[in-house]
């Protein structure tokens, strides 16, 4: 049987992407999906599925049938410590040698917000149980600004002061997960993915303006109005406060440093917010 790499995390962004860099490069991949059904519309026919819960673990034995490798994409729980964890033994038992973890910049020894605190104790599970291992550690996604950052009425509102960040692509994530399930070069590193400039989120609103062909604005708003703004979306109490630990970090410009660590995995650069708004175009000048 072929050594099949199982990809968590699917039907997500990333994942989704990484499933498909894979498959077209004849690798034999199976995705862990809830719903077969509905996620056979992403992949067509040539990408295997297996019934996949991280919240299940009856789930996990068939799921892991004849895997060598995985490409581990924690789930946003308020228990993703113990279920990834748990996960990670499972794996170990099925015989799987080597995990890719996506985790978080930041996460090392003393992570300065609970998210990151959670990859880390995440990744020294992996440490302690013998596996191989890849940790991938991105900063703060561009398609953030798609999907929870977005303009609303001409203006991002965000409690980031001056903070600058330097944004990753998350096609950019797949690429070095692909290529790091697929050489064994890559075990025992750790990568920290950038992209390659530190942005504040004026200058975002600038970029995002230029090509939506309207003005859009960036609006310092305080703490507690980022607070209440997430409850009333529907965001529970758990993420809020974490989120808020985030954002408060990014203010400090904890991570506004910039790494090759993309290019020195795929041997390409990484992409630049303009290229990034450039190819999305439509979205922000809907936005």
């Amino acid at each position: 049987m072929a050594k099949t790499v199982l990809v968590t995390g699917a039907t997500g962004t990333i994942g989704r992407d990484v499933a498909k860099i894979l498959s077209e490069n004849a690798v034999p991949i199976r995705a862990g999906v809830r719903d077969q059904a509905k996620a056979r519309k992403q992949f067509g026919a040539d990408i295997a599925l297996a019934t996949f819960d991280f919240e299940d673990t009856a789930s996990f034995p068939g799921a892991l049938i004849g895997v060598e490798k995985v490409f581990l994409l924690p789930p946003l729980m308020p228990n993703q410590v113990e279920v990834t964890n748990a996960f990670v033994d499972a794996a170990k038992r099925a015989g799987v040698r080597r995990i890719v973890k996506l985790s978080a910049i930041g996460a090392d020894t003393s992570p300065p917000y609970t998210f990151g605190k959670w990859h880390a104790a995440n990744e020294q599970h992996i440490r302690e149980s013998g596996l191989a291992f890849t940790f991938l550690r991105p900063n703060s996604f561009m398609q953030n600004f798609i999907t929870y950052f977005q303009p609303r009425d001409g203006t991002i509102y965000l409690p980031w002061g001056n903070g600058k960040a330097s944004f990753v692509d998350t096609r950019d994530i797949a690429e070095v997960a692909a290529e790091t399930l697929t050489s064994d070069e890559h075990e025992g590193k750790t990568y920290t993915l950038t992209g390659p400039a530190a942005l504040g989120i004026a200058e975002v609103a600038s970029i995002l303006s230029e090509t939506a062909g309207r003005e859009i604005n960036y609006v310092d708003v305080p703490e507690s109005a980022a607070r209440d703004g997430m409850l009333q979306a529907g965001l529970p109490q758990w993420q809020v406060e974490p989120l808020l630990e985030l954002h408060a970090a990014n203010k400090e410009n904890r991570w506004s440093a910039v790494t090759s660590d993309i290019e020195k995995v795929t041997g390409n650069p990484s992409t630049g917010f303009a290229q990034f708004v450039s190819d999305h175009a439509e979205k922000f000048r809907a936005s």
